[in-house]
């Protein structure tokens, strides 16, 4: 959000869980806004169809368009565990969170993209760009299902570069490897 700031885009921060991450959120936003970026914040769960809308219609409404997505959203089980021992809630909860959100939240912004693209022309050139993990091709049997879910939002960020390459909206993907979360 810093380095979007810092190049001249308005942001618009998503959070989500508790109070906490909401004060953690405006800090970020009071981080961006002195250079005269406009800064918006907003929570919702993309894990949640009706967050995942909400939060585009916020960014409509604040903002009237958007040139770059970053699905940022990530968490990791609450355990460790032997992938023989793991359970489905916690399956359930990574998928939903780390592939099903950003999956739907891309689908939602790249046809906002699309009909941007028929109005604005060449001078727009949106972008996806989706935050995976090592893991998407590093196997840790305690933690497979993050490890299935990073790298099925690996696939998702080639399925989506190769539907919306026509479109001229390009989707990238940045990998990072162990880092403080």
């Amino acid at each position: 959000a810093i380095e979007l700031a810092s190049i001249g885009c308005n942001v618009m921060i998503n959070y989500v869980s508790n109070q906490s991450a909401a004060e953690e959120a405006r800090e970020q936003a009071e981080l961006i806004a002195p250079d005269g970026t406009r800064v918006e914040i907003s929570r919702a769960d993309i894990a949640d169809a009706s967050d995942r809308e909400r939060l585009v219609k916020e960014t409509k409404a604040s903002f009237g368009r958007l040139d770059f997505l970053v699905n940022n959203a990530g968490i990791a089980p609450d355990k460790r565990v032997d992938l023989l021992d793991a359970s489905e809630d916690s399956f359930d909860h990574l998928i939903n969170v780390n592939l099903k959100g950003p999956y739907f939240l891309s689908q939602a912004v790249a046809r906002w993209m699309i009909d941007q693209k028929k109005t604005r022309g060449q001078d727009y050139s949106p972008a996806i760009i989706n935050i995976t993990s090592v893991s998407a091709f590093a196997a840790s049997p305690e933690r497979g299902d993050y490890c299935v879910s990073k790298a099925g939002l690996s696939m998702m960020t080639k399925l989506y570069a190769l539907r919306l390459a026509d479109e001229g909206i390009n989707v990238y993907e940045i990998r990072p490897g162990v880092i403080e979360t």
